[in-house]
């Protein structure tokens, strides 16, 4: 049975998750930065009381993790409470069977984890970027995230305060270029914890691309991480930005399904 998890069960969900970093950096950041109202997690136990399955969420985004012993209708049932399910990840091997489970899916994607394990040569000239502070600078980058396609961004108030918590704690932090009080670059941090972190909305505007901006912040970014005892982690759509993120030293280390789900009511 699925239930919300206490403080005692904190240690032995990290070691649950400690082969999956990219969820292992989500749940640490979230448990450290958010509210109830952002951020949950739930356990699901065997017989002798082993954890047999984990999900959390940050926000309407789902994350699972499960073992061979794992009840999958269970899940799905308890899924099925959720309307605020956006997305779902979680390993292929079980996410093959939970998602014709489940009602409103609309798409999936097989998606990449990849980590760089040698810093960057740092950059050869002075870098002029910002550093999110003021509410104004979040919206300038939330705009920017618009621009380029971000697809359902949703809204810039749940932005905003997931954004500003994990940078309140110290788990997130985002860079941008401006000009003329307009992001036009970004990169940021979604979570950094036990030293890793996990790289996030690395993006440029189309009218300013091909110039090595998303290149440059990423790498003054990984530098800094670097410097802190911090290994990045990066997730991506393999079609997309395998390239992009290969020839900068992310090797890839595991492989996820993502899934996108229709707002309740929609297609009914």
């Amino acid at each position: 049975m699925m239930r919300r998890y206490v403080s005692t069960d904190i240690p032995e969900i990290q070691e649950f998750l400690k082969d999956e970093p990219h969820l292992l950096i989500r749940l640490e950041a979230g448990l450290r930065a958010l509210d109830l109202l952002y951020f949950d997690v739930w356990v699901a136990r065997d017989e002798q009381e082993k954890i047999k399955g984990v999900l959390f969420r940050s926000y309407g985004d789902f994350y699972v993790h499960l073992t061979q012993e794992a009840d999958l209708q269970e899940i799905a049932a308890f899924l099925g409470f959720m309307p605020m399910l956006y997305s779902l990840s979680g390993e292929e091997s079980f996410m093959q069977e939970l998602l014709p489970m489940l009602q409103r899916v609309r798409s999936t994607t097989i998606c990449t984890v990849a980590r760089q394990q040698q810093p960057p040569e740092p950059l050869a000239f002075r870098l002029l970027y910002e550093k999110t502070e003021r509410t104004e600078d979040f919206r300038m980058v939330y705009a920017l995230l618009g621009r380029v396609g971000e697809d359902e961004l949703g809204r810039f108030e749940d932005y905003y305060f997931t954004r500003r918590g994990l940078q309140a704690n110290q788990n997130g932090r985002t860079y941008f270029l401006c000009l003329d009080g307009e992001a036009y670059s970004a990169v940021s941090t979604t979570g950094e914890a036990d030293g890793m972190a996990l790289i996030t909305d690395v993006v440029t505007d189309a009218r300013y691309r091909r110039q090595g901006l998303s290149t440059a912040l990423l790498t003054q970014l990984c530098v800094e991480l670097h410097e802190q005892g911090l290994t990045p982690y990066v997730t991506y759509f393999a079609a997309q930005t395998e390239h992009f993120y290969q020839k900068r030293g992310f090797e890839p280390c595991g492989q996820f399904i993502y899934a996108r789900f229709d707002p309740p009511g929609e297609g009914e």
